[in-house]
């Protein structure tokens, strides 16, 4: 397996740099000019200084001595600076957030995990009862629902009108001189609703590809020959049925790693929670070239990675994948 995965990491080189290469077209070739919004809104500021300022950025070169310049910073792992006034490096701002970001989305996905493979089995085992018709209709909502609008009902309801968790930010004002458990508290109290409505519709979907997974397999002849032996249902569903079930869900995982990154833009503007989603949603509305490819890099190693972990999840949970792919 360490030599598959091996050769999959040596193969997610080019496959890199030629996602770099298209955003970093792409970017390049959108309508307007970083310098647009510092010359724009400054009326000393003339032709003389906007092209003072494409030099500085960088931008006065051609688009393939540009891309041949930020490739070689990449391989030193130098993201570049940041073109907003603060000059900051690209990897400063990522890094600061990313915490963040990466607790807000790893809680939201372990509370997906932790309620949708009890759900999704216990629906479909139940396939036609009052549990299995019941839980449908609320995942379908919860699907269906936008996420934006639950996150402002939330703040209306939990916030506002019963009072019980802030309605906006990361901490309270007086953070600073609280203790380390009531610290903690604080971060809880503010991170729980975001938390909790972005694991709806991730909890709804996910729940909808396990149960009817498991009901295509709990039909098949192997688990009745495991039935035949007189191994217990609860043995036969949670050992031999969910192994098969979960085959399409890891897909389904791998290609989420990457939201554990960028996946809560809306959730992070709602609340005003200051995470890498923000981060980029600025970028992208200031045209932050650096910070905009340093998201693009991120999110593009996740996704790759992604794929690689997702391959070697089928491999650990189908033993003819891991024979064929392997040997």
């Amino acid at each position: 397996m360490l030599k598959y995965a091996l050769k999959r990491i040596l193969l997610m080189i080019p496959a890199l740099v030629g996602i770099t290469l298209i955003s970093f077209a792409v970017m390049r070739l959108a309508p307007g000019d970083p310098t647009d919004l510092v010359t724009n809104l400054n009326p000393q500021a003339g032709q003389q200084a906007r092209i003072r300022l494409r030099e500085i950025y960088g931008l006065d070169k051609p688009i393939h001595l540009q891309y041949w310049n930020w490739l070689k910073n990449l391989a030193r792992l130098d993201l570049g600076r940041s073109f907003s006034p603060d000059r900051r490096l690209v990897k400063d701002k990522i890094f600061e957030r990313l915490p963040i970001t990466l607790a807000l989305n790893v809680a939201s996905l372990a509370i997906i995990l932790a309620i949708t493979l009890p759900l999704g089995l216990w629906a479909a085992t139940r396939a036609g009862g009052v549990f299995d018709r019941v839980s449908t209709v609320v995942v379908f909502i919860c699907f269906a629902a936008p996420s934006f609008w639950l996150a402002l009902l939330g703040m209306w309801l939990f916030g506002a009108r019963l009072g019980w968790l802030p309605t906006s930010g990361l901490t309270s004002l007086n953070f600073q001189t609280l203790g380390p458990w009531d610290k903690f508290l604080d971060l809880s109290r503010h991170l729980a609703m975001p938390i909790i409505i972005s694991s709806l519709g991730g909890l709804a979907g996910l729940s909808r590809y396990l149960r009817s997974n498991t009901l295509e397999i709990i039909r098949q002849d192997f688990l009745n020959t495991a039935r035949a032996k007189g191994l217990p249902e609860r043995l036969v569903i949670w050992k031999h049925a969910l192994r098969n079930a979960l085959i399409p869900v890891i897909t389904i995982l791998g290609l989420s790693v990457p939201g554990l990154i960028g996946g809560s833009v809306i959730m992070e503007s709602i609340y005003a929670i200051p995470g890498l989603g923000q981060l980029f949603y600025m970028a992208v509305m200031g045209r932050d070239y650096p910070v905009i490819m340093g998201g693009l890099v991120l999110g593009a190693v996740l996704t790759l990675m992604g794929n690689l972990l997702a391959d070697l999840g089928y491999a650990l949970v189908d033993p003819r994948v891991r024979d064929s792919a392997f040997r």
